[in-house]
This record gives structure tokens, C-alpha cells and sequence, in this order.
């Protein structure tokens, strides 16, 4: 039986080379139903609606693409995307994707968080779901044989590429301010190591519960736990590790009133890169500015800059804004779920299904790049950016500052 997959995913793949917009006609016979019915768990609300907004325009826009592909080619298939708005909370991702399983859908891209990624694996595990995250990261959910499959690498090498650039800047003690969900406790944990095997100082992280929206008692204790690091190390050598959602954008407005958090720099994680919410607030925005918070996430693919910036182009002309990178990986993971569905037929069983992803996602290259994933159902590769809050003539905007080679180990600057 694995052969017969593994021959007939192959000769599809062969047939339809794998460009993302517009791909030359191959020869294909369609079979199965006249629908390819795939469920869409976004933040569209809640702390992390940014990315989930930037992502329902770049799966809308690769539902269009498929089906004027899929028609260009004979093949008559609907292609439905069923969306859900989780709320950027796990107990409604989980009710969300229960819905969908009512419906008969099997296929799912998202949801954003680790966090609802690990509230509904169990589910999606016995009642035979396949879940694609484009954006969830944590460590402790790449496990090989389940039913989640990620299109981002995990943050081994996000906690690689902060380490460096900590360390790069002459930092020796960072204070984390932690997010107290699965992603920011496992990035926390991965940079925890990185940068004491360096030699950094890390200060027992401060945290904060998903949904708190009033940060003074907080804030005033990270102000007194960096006055105190301060008493014996140089304010240029001291910096402030946030690790949020959204929500980081409340608690940068704030920061400035504090005299100690006013006095060193910050750092952020792939959750705040690119955040639009940071660009409505003023004082957010000019401490953002003033404090450097350079924030890694998983990097674009140079290989692949025709795709994604011709789709960037698109997503940004509807959206007023450039989207996140999270929207180009949903983008793709898209194409490579339909695709599926057109190598097994519109009712696969679960372990049919899982083989003829995993050798799709091996073989296609997309607006992200090469999807090729790993023993564990995530991102095989993958390089991080860095990105900051600059100012130029068009005002503040989140610019590009570095790249890190997760092959070489090496950081890279990229000149303003």
C-alpha cells in the first residue's frame, strides 16, 4: 500500500512541478468529489489578530490562485475554506476545530499559537485530523507519528539566532518578560540555555497570564529587578528579553514611565515581529524605536523572493500594510493540502492522508521556499530574520536588520 502512495503522490508531483502561481499545464486526470473542503483556525481576534487578519487575505488570495489552477487544468473541483476565528484562545480553538470535524472536514491550516496548537492535538489526534500550523514554534510539540504538522521551523534555531545577537551586542544579563503560555515558556527555556552556554546571565523570568491587560505591577517589578542588576553592571551591557504576543504593545506604551526599564535596551520574539498594533500606539512606537527590541522570526527564502514578493505585493494592495511571514507559510500550506486531496482522492484515511502530505511538502517550493519537513512533522530548515521599528521618510515602519544562518551560525546586519 505504501507504494502505491508513494507512486502516485510522485507522478502528481512530477506533473504539476510545484510553483505556486500559475504553474505550466500537466497532463492530469481529475478523480474523486467535486470538492476539496479545508478548515482555516485564525486569530482574527485577541492578541494575536494581526497575523491572523494578514493570513485570512493570504489564504483567500491562495484559494483564488488554486482554483483558476486547478480549472486550468480540467480539473473541476470546488475548493471551500471553512474559517474560524479561535480568538487567539485555546479553549475556542478547540471548540472551532470540533465544529469542523462535525462538517467533515479533515484538513486544517492553523491554528497561530503553540499553545492552541497543544489544546487541540489530542483531539485531532484520535478523531484522525491533519492540523497545519504556519506559525506555531514551541520545542515540546515537535513529536514525530502525530497529526500536527508545522510549516515553520521550531525555535531551536530561534533561540540559536537571539543568543547570537545578544551576544553580538555585548549583552551579559538579559531580564526576561515572559508571555506564560507553551510558546513563551519553551522559547524562554531554549534561550535560557543558549545564552548561559555563551556565558550570558539570565535573571528569573518575570510572567505574565495570556489575557492580563493591566501591566503596572509588573512593570514596576521588572523596573526594581534591572535597577538591581544595575547596581553592579553597565546599563549598555543589561537588557530587557520580551517574550509577548499583541499585547506587547501595552506594555512598551508603559515602559517609558519607568526610569529603568528606560535605560536599557530590549529584545522581543517571533510573536512581536512585524506586529501592526505597535504602529497605533505613539508611545509604543517611539520606545520600540528609541530601545532597539530587534525580534527574530522565521526568515523568507532569498530562492524564493520572486514568489513571495510578487504575493507580498498583492496581500500588502488589500491589507494597507505588509503582512507577517506567517501568511506566506499558509499560503503554501494551503497549496500543499489541496494538492494532497487531488493525489488521494476526496476521502483519505488519516495515515493516507499524513503520507501524501509529508511527500508533497517534500517536493514543493513556494512563496516560503522548500517545504520540505522533518522526522517531526516541522519545518526541516529554516534561517531567521530580525526585525525592528525604523524610521524613515514614510514614517515608522518594521524594517529588516539582520539574518541568521541557522547552517553557519552567523549573523548577518543588514545596512539601513
Amino acid at each position: 500500500m505504501m507504494r502505491k502512495i508513494q507512486i502516485t503522490v510522485f507522478s502528481v508531483l512530477i506533473a504539476l512541478v510545484f510553483t505556486c502561481c500559475k504553474p505550466d499545464r500537466p497532463v492530469y486526470q481529475p478523480v474523486g468529489a467535486s470538492q476539496i473542503h479545508i478548515g482555516a483556525l485564525l486569530s482574527l481576534t485577541g492578541s494575536g489578530m494581526s497575523t491572523g487578519r494578514a493570513t485570512q487575505v493570504s489564504l483567500e488570495m491562495a484559494r483564488l490562485d488554486i482554483q483558476d489552477y486547478l480549472t486550468s487544468l480540467g480539473i473541476h473541483k470546488t475548493v471551500t475554506l471553512d474559517v474560524a476565528d479561535t480568538r487567539t484562545d485555546t479553549t475556542e480553538a478547540l471548540k472551532q476545530l470540533k465544529l469542523m470535524y462535525d462538517k467533515g472536514v479533515r484538513l486544517v491550516i492553523g491554528p497561530y499559537s503553540s499553545a492552541e496548537v497543544a489544546a487541540l492535538k489530542n483531539f485531532a489526534d484520535t478523531h484522525g485530523m491533519l492540523v497545519v500550523s504556519p506559525s506555531s514554534v514551541a520545542v515540546s510539540l515537535a513529536i514525530p507519528g502525530d497529526n500536527i504538522f508545522r510549516f515553520v521551523s521550531s525555535d531551536v534555531i530561534q533561540g540559536e539566532a537571539m543568543s547570537k545577537m545578544l551576544t553580538d551586542d555585548k549583552i551579559k544579563v538579559i531580564v526576561p518578560l515572559v508571555r506564560d503560555d507553551l510558546w513563551g515558556n519553551d522559547l524562554m527555556e531554549v534561550v535560557r540555555r543558549d545564552f548561559v552556554k555563551a556565558g550570558g546571565i539570565v535573571q528569573t523570568p518575570l510572567k505574565y497570564t495570556p489575557g492580563t491587560t493591566v501591566f503596572s505591577g509588573l512593570l514596576s517589578r521588572m523596573d526594581s529587578t534591572v535597577a538591581a542588576v544595575l547596581d553592579h553592571q553597565n546599563p549598555n551591557e543589561v537588557a530587557v528579553y520580551l517574550l509577548s504576543f499583541g499585547e506587547g504593545t501595552a506594555i512598551l506604551g508603559m515602559a517609558r514611565k519607568y526610569e529603568h526599564l528606560n535605560n536599557v535596551y530590549w529584545y522581543g520574539g517571533s510573536a512581536f515581529a512585524g506586529n501592526t498594533s505597535v504602529m497605533a500606539d505613539t508611545n509604543a512606537t517611539l520606545f520600540a524605536y528609541t530601545h532597539g527590541l530587534p525580534c527574530p522570526v522565521y526568515g523568507l527564502d532569498d530562492a524564493a523572493k520572486d514568489k513571495w514578493q510578487s504575493l507580498k505585493n498583492r496581500i500588502q494592495s488589500q491589507l494597507g500594510r505588509p503582512p507577517e511571514v506567517y501568511a506566506y507559510t499558509a499560503y503554501d500550506a494551503l497549496w500543499v493540502g489541496v494538492l494532497t486531496y487531488t493525489s488521494t482522492g476526496p476521502s483519505p484515511g488519516i495515515e493516507l492522508m499524513k503520507s501524501a502530505f509529508v511527500n508533497v511538502a517534500a517536493n514543493f517550493f513556494g512563496a516560503s521556499g522548500n517545504t520540505l519537513l522533518d522526522e517531526n512533522g516541522d519545518r526541516a530548515s529554516g534561517n531567521y530574520d530580525f526585525w525592528a521599528v525604523k524610521h524613515d521618510t514614510s514614517g515608522y515602519n518594521w524594517k529588516r536588520v539582520a539574518k541568521y544562518n541557522s547552517s553557519t551560525g552567523t549573523l548577518t546586519r543588514i545596512a539601513e
